[in-house]
């Protein structure tokens, strides 16, 4: 399950870094744009776990776990809050054992970690939407925390714009102090590193958005399959099957419209429906218009939101027996087909994870003493991210510049080379020196 490739591989170089060089470090993980990073606080915080295990990457991925587990429990809360215990219970169950959230619990990216982040802000909305302004103090330091997760969020800026203006309610001067030393704070490191830099990554914003981009021509059949793509995407997270998801998709929506007009319990409020659809229409034009490539996770708020609501409305089905056989049944059936796909993963014979490359680089370090030998790759492109923190890590770093013997051949996948392996692990192969 855990992969440790070019995010994983940034992640233990930082905590690395932090160990063995420097404690500060202002910004984190650069983004897919030249010029651009996100802040520190996501790699901060998986840091003691690196220092637990001491700086072996499964630290990492323990804190990733852990980052999973809070969500988790702010699924409930928040679903709690909104809905009731029920919905807080079905919601934080979802969350737990989907297959796809398991996967995400894995990566130590945390751009696909922002559904806590999603729901937290959402409950901050909401309370505002209720007239307590207090809870613009943590929004604040929600929306600054954003640059330390991903700008994948940033529309939710808008959002809250929207709000601002339909409820017209501005906080005392404390309140407001408060949210804007609590933004200014989770932003303080990019702050320090753009003034260290004159500017720099403000100048490419500038620059990008200015210019249009290389992207800037859209047509309406991407517009079209973004919109899909967000009606759809939470019910394949849940893991039903592709004909299906069309329909319950419309048949989630269509149930979303009709208890909001029939006001029917906790959907009598507005918010639920009104900000929903603004969201879905807000991060969907947001990203149809950006300059840039979209990638589909960039949607990963809609998604969140959309599984919430899920949530919400199959709770309503536990108030009539007639229907709880049907929840039931649903349950089952997604309860069968997450677990099958957790097997099917965990069975794969072609997998790439952290204990297949650690095994690898223990095995050409059982074979080699501390003087100089050469690592050359038969691989695919990128496939060889992680082997080099490894060999940082036990001590022993290969000579890159000269190929000189002994000399030690890493193929990955193990398909692209008919050598005979000495030695592999999952879909890697290892060549020793003859």
């Amino acid at each position: 399950m855990a992969n440790f490739d070019f995010d994983q591989e940034y992640a233990s170089n930082f905590a690395y870094l932090i160990f063995n060089e420097y404690p500060l470090r202002f910004i984190g993980q650069g983004l897919s744009m030249d010029g651009l990073y996100m802040g520190p606080w996501y790699f901060y915080f998986l840091t003691p776990f690196f220092y637990l295990f001491g700086l072996h990457p499964l630290g990492g991925f323990v804190g990733s776990v852990v980052v999973g587990l809070i969500t988790v429990l702010i699924y409930f809360w928040v679903g709690k809050e909104f809905f009731g215990v029920r919905a807080g219970l079905i919601a934080a169950g979802l969350r737990a054992f989907l297959f796809s959230k398991i996967e995400v619990d894995w990566t130590m990216v945390p751009a696909f970690h922002v559904d806590g982040m999603v729901l937290l802000t959402w409950i901050c909305f909401y309370k505002y939407w209720q007239g307590k302004t207090l809870y613009l103090v943590p929004l604040g330091l929600l929306f600054g925390l954003y640059t330390s997760i991903h700008p994948i969020l940033f529309p939710f800026y808008i959002v809250f714009l929207v709000l601002l203006v339909i409820k017209r309610k501005l906080p005392d001067l404390k309140t407001t102090l408060l949210s804007i030393m609590g933004f200014t704070l989770a932003i303080l490191p990019l702050i320090i590193f753009e003034f260290l830099h004159s500017f720099l990554e403000i100048k490419k914003l500038i620059s990008l958005f200015s210019g249009g981009g290389p992207e800037s021509g859209k047509n309406l059949s991407q517009l079209l399959y973004f919109i899909q793509y967000n009606l759809s995407e939470p019910f394949r997270v849940l893991g039903i099957s592709s004909e299906l998801l069309q329909l319950s998709s419309l048949i989630f929506l269509g149930s979303f419209i009709y208890l909001t007009v029939k006001k029917y319990l906790f959907l009598k409020d507005k918010f639920h429906l009104l900000f929903y659809l603004l969201s879905f229409v807000v991060f969907t034009v947001y990203y149809y218009l950006s300059p840039t490539h979209v990638p589909e996770y960039y949607f990963l708020a809609v998604t969140t939101l959309s599984l919430f609501y899920i949530s919400g409305l199959l709770s309503l089905m536990l108030q009539k027996p007639s229907t709880k056989v049907i929840l039931i049944g649903v349950f089952l059936y997604l309860l069968v087909v997450n677990f099958q796909s957790l097997r099917t993963k965990w069975d794969n014979p072609s997998l790439i994870t952290l204990y297949h490359k650690d095994a690898v680089v223990r095995e050409i370090l059982k074979h080699q003493s501390n003087d100089k030998y050469f690592i050359s790759y038969i691989k695919e492109p990128g496939w060889n991210f992680g082997f080099d923190y490894l060999f940082k890590y036990y001590g022993n770093y290969p000579d890159y510049k000269r190929a000189e013997p002994p000399t030690y051949t890493i193929v990955i996948p193990k398909g692209l080379s008919g050598t005979e392996a000495d030695f592999s692990s999952g879909n890697i192969r290892l060549i020793l020196p003859k």
